[in-house]
């Protein structure tokens, strides 16, 4: 009878116990979709330290230990997720380096630009900037490029387009031409502001084209007053927004706005 009774209490320490393989199991099956997650996620070098830190204490491992690759279930020879997740995090690093250099070669453009500019003495009538989507150099419409009204360029206007093109033709980026105007509306050669912008931005184009810009980096958009820079309520916001915009279009851009 007591050695029944000992292998029953045997038996029922073993069925109090069983439930912890089924945790077990649970916790990493848990661990390997979170894993399976992340590698399929745009992978961020912090994001992945942190992840890497939390399931080595979550699992009893040293930050260093078996998540960097050298021994343990997660080791690069024996599973393909931390390969698939270096690789994602070495193609986003190499992305971003891209941009960094891209943005400071726009930098120094728009630097050059801004020298030449300067010394012409037609500083004051442009604008640069350099965006996410590019180095955007803006240039008032009125008495600078065009008459009030007109596509045609004044001979300030071809001047200062003169001005631009040795600096802008040593790119290899595509430059699009904006034409912008205010919400006035207009009357005379053009029958409305999308005619006028988009005649304006042409005309600047093939200023461009023949100063030497191939024509295959180059493109023409109006967009009459639908793109403001300042209120339209005031004549100093309107004369703001009266403008041509020539876009060095970044080559890296992801896309987004300024």
């Amino acid at each position: 009878m007591a050695r029944r009774k000992k292998h029953e209490d045997h038996e029922e320490h073993e069925n109090h116990e069983r439930w912890l393989i089924t945790y077990a199991d649970m916790i990493t099956l848990l661990m390997v979709l979170f894993i399976v997650l992340f590698s399929m996620s745009q992978v961020d070098l912090a994001k992945f330290a942190k992840l890497k830190a939390s399931l080595g204490s979550a699992f009893g491992a040293s930050a260093s230990g078996p998540m960097d690759g050298s021994t343990g279930v997660l080791d690069a020879g024996s599973s393909p997720i931390p390969m698939a997740a270096q690789r994602a995090l070495a193609a986003q690093q190499a992305q971003q380096a891209a941009v960094q250099a891209e943005q400071a070669s726009l930098q120094q453009t728009k630097s050059a630009l801004a020298a030449q500019l300067d010394k012409a003495g037609v500083g004051g009538s442009v604008g640069l900037a350099v965006e996410r989507r590019g180095l955007v150099v803006s240039i008032a419409s009125d008495k600078v490029l065009f008459e009030p009204g007109q596509a045609a360029l004044t001979p300030q206007g071809i001047a200062l387009i003169d001005q631009l093109v040795g600096p802008l033709a040593g790119l290899p980026n595509a430059l699009h031409v904006e034409g912008h105007t205010d919400d006035v509306p207009i009357s005379g050669a053009f029958p409305s502001n999308w005619e006028l912008s988009t005649s304006r931005a042409t005309t600047v184009l093939r200023e461009l084209e023949g100063h030497g810009i191939g024509p295959a980096r180059l493109s023409a958009t109006g967009y009459a007053d639908q793109r403001p820079v300042a209120t339209n309520a005031t004549a100093a916001g309107r004369a703001r927004n009266r403008r041509v915009e020539i876009l060095v279009e970044a080559m890296t851009s992801t896309g987004g706005g300024s």
